[in-house]
C-alpha cells in the first residue's frame, strides 16, 4: 500500500501527461472555452444589432407613411372646433384620439387652428363622423362642421 502511494506521487499530474501525448491542457482548453465565449457573444451582439436596426427601419418608415397620409388632402374634413390658442386644440385633439377618431389639424389663414376628424372624398363619410361625435357628446358646447378645402381657408401645408 505504500508502495502504491509512493507511486501516485511520483507519477507526473493529467496535464503533464496529456502535454506529453500532444493533448491539450486545462490551461488550453480555458483559452479554447474563453474563445467560444467571445465567438458566441459576438453572435448575440450582431443578433441584437440586427433587431435593433430593424426596429429602427420599421418606425422610420411607419412615420414615413403616416407622414404621407397625413399630407394627403381630402376634399371634407368633419370640424370638430376652431381655436385662437392651442389649448382648446389640445384638448379637443386628446378627446378625439380617445375615443377612437384620427385626427388632422389645419392653421386657417384667419389665425384659428382648426380640430378636424381625419377626412374623406366622400361627404357621407364625413357627415357620419359628425354623427358619431354628435353621438358620443364629446363637445356639448360646439357644433361640429364640414369644412371643404376647396374653400382654400387653410394655410397650405
Amino acid at each position: 500500500m505504500a508502495l502504491l502511494a509512493a507511486l501516485l506521487l511520483l507519477a507526473p499530474g493529467c496535464d503533464q501527461m496529456r502535454a506529453s501525448l500532444g493533448k491539450p491542457t486545462s490551461a488550453d482548453l480555458a483559452v479554447l472555452r474563453q474563445a467560444k465565449e467571445a465567438r458566441e457573444q459576438a453572435v448575440r451582439d450582431s443578433i441584437a444589432a440586427a433587431e435593433a436596426e430593424r426596429e429602427r427601419v420599421a418606425a422610420e418608415e411607419a412615420a414615413a407613411a403616416a407622414a404621407a397620409e397625413s399630407a394627403v388632402l381630402r376634399r371634407y374634413y368633419a370640424v370638430a372646433g376652431a381655436f385662437k390658442d392651442t389649448v382648446g386644440v389640445e384638448i379637443y385633439s386628446k378627446k378625439l384620439k380617445e375615443n377612437g377618431f384620427r385626427v388632422r389639424c389645419f392653421d386657417f389663414k384667419s389665425g384659428l387652428k382648426v380640430v378636424c376628424v381625419e377626412g374623406s372624398d366622400s361627404l357621407d363619410v364625413v357627415r357620419r363622423d359628425i354623427a358619431a361625435m354628435k353621438a358620443l357628446r364629446l363637445f356639448p358646447l360646439t357644433e361640429p362642421w364640414i369644412y371643404n378645402t376647396s374653400q382654400k381657408l387653410h394655410k397650405e401645408i
